[in-house]
């Protein structure tokens, strides 16, 4: 994965203006903090805020060679088009061909440069129910 991939500037705008991007180096202490320590860092906010966006881009930019993220979406709609949108901003073709991907039922779109993946919430309770869960 690319630690800061280069952006259109209408795309860089957009996503420097999200409320998320004012809280990016606070968050990132807070989760370098609570993985430390054996926590749970526990995302809210306001709709369109860049919890689903932004947040897990920020987390792969900071470690993009050892990040393995999960961003679950109720819906596979929901699951593939923020996949896409994710794909956009890091400057990749479409979901699958380099640091993002998804799964979702029937369907999914990985590399083996993958890094960061949106699934249904189904796909993420089967895959936690295996018994090699955590491993991939």
């Amino acid at each position: 994965a690319e630690p800061f991939p280069k952006l259109s500037a209408v795309l860089d705008r957009a996503r420097k203006s999200l409320p998320a991007a004012k809280a990016r180096d606070e968050f990132l202490a807070l989760l370098g903090a609570a993985s430390t320590s054996g926590q749970v860092t526990l995302v809210t906010g306001e709709t369109g805020c860049g919890k689903t966006t932004q947040i897990p881009q920020y987390i792969l930019e900071a470690n993009p060679k050892t990040a393995k993220i999960i961003v679950a979406q109720p819906r596979r709609l929901a699951a593939t088009g923020v996949a896409s949108r994710v794909a956009l901003e890091r400057g990749e073709r479409s979901p699958g061909t380099g640091s993002v991907g998804y799964v979702v039922r029937g369907d999914s779109r990985l590399h083996a440069d993958t890094r960061l993946v949106f699934c249904t919430t189904g796909v993420l309770l089967r895959q936690l129910q295996s018994d090699n869960a955590l491993e991939n």
